[in-house]
């Protein structure tokens, strides 16, 4: 009798802030098999490993068990990725504003050593992007704005279906375009989202959500300078959509209407005014999208 074929996987790794999360997917069905998530550890590289390590060895396990094989894997990271010069290069961390520890680290090659798999590292937010294309709320769009706004603000851009790196690898990055000036000092729009939040979305959203006047207004606030920043960008690129997602988009009720408000006031062109902004539709997009890589 002929070998029974084996159900092919790849690993995605989504790194962030304060979690990780990673998916076991399959490759032909297009889905998610199985999934795990561990918290993020700042303060060592080597105590951030040996966590990435026990994220990923219980889905090699379950590929294993369930007679599949993993011939992938692929990590996003919050930070700029020079892009490879080679189907040989895995792509190299080269700073990481929310996770320090990763600044330089070559996690790729680490991880490629360690498992001896094909390992390839990209943005979190070129991740994100790449997957809501191919599964998710903007799989019918040939180009496309992606959004992430957690613990920093990420970005990406995709031209014809394409995620576009730039020469280095370090294209799609809102967080940190100047959208103020106090002081006399120039002021990137993550300044500003730490600054309104008080370096803590999740808490400054709940007192929102309870009424407080001065939280409810410092997300007012955000949503007119993030749709400032998105007026730039689309009037750069001329997407058909933006899609938006992250933690921080649980709270999306509180700023997304000033949102549209300032970008729509912002925009040149007429047809673009009516541009469509949409939230993430996959739960797991960031994992998914490195799976894809």
């Amino acid at each position: 009798m002929p070998e029974e074929k084996k159900i092919q996987y790849s690993i995605g790794v989504d790194i962030g802030g304060t979690k990780m999360s990673a998916v076991l997917f399959d490759l032909v069905k297009k889905e998610v098999a199985a999934d795990y998530k561990l918290a993020t550890p700042k303060n060592s590289l080597e105590k951030f490993l040996v966590m990435l390590q026990a994220l990923i060895d219980p889905l090699l396990e379950r590929a294993k068990k369930g007679k599949g094989q993993v011939t992938k894997i692929g990590i996003g990271v919050p930070g700029i990725i020079s892009a490879p010069t080679n189907k040989n290069e895995q792509g190299e961390v080269l700073h990481c504003n929310n996770l320090k520890i990763l600044n330089e680290a070559p996690i790729g090659k680490i991880l490629q050593e360690k498992y001896q798999l094909p390992v390839w590292v990209d943005n979190d937010a070129n991740c994100f992007l790449r997957a809501e294309l191919a599964l998710g709320a903007v799989k019918n769009s040939a180009s496309a704005v992606g959004i992430t706004l957690g613990t920093g603000i990420g970005g990406a851009i995709s031209i014809n279906r394409d995620i576009f790196q730039g020469v280095h690898g370090s294209a799609g990055e809102p967080g940190a375009m100047v959208v103020d000036v106090v002081d006399n000092t120039p002021m990137t729009l993550e300044e500003i989202y730490h600054n309104l939040t008080q370096g803590n979305p999740q808490a400054k959203a709940e007192e929102a959500f309870h009424g407080d006047e001065l939280a409810l207004k410092a997300y007012q606030e955000f949503g007119r300078y993030l749709g400032l920043a998105l007026a730039s960008i689309v009037n750069l690129v001329d997407p058909e959509i933006i899609v938006i997602g992250g933690s921080a988009m649980h709270s999306g009720e509180l700023f997304l209407a000033e949102v549209k408000k300032s970008l729509r006031a912002k925009i040149l062109s007429p047809k673009l005014k009516k541009i469509k902004i949409v939230p993430a539709k996959l739960a797991q997009a960031g994992a998914i999208g490195a799976a894809l890589l």
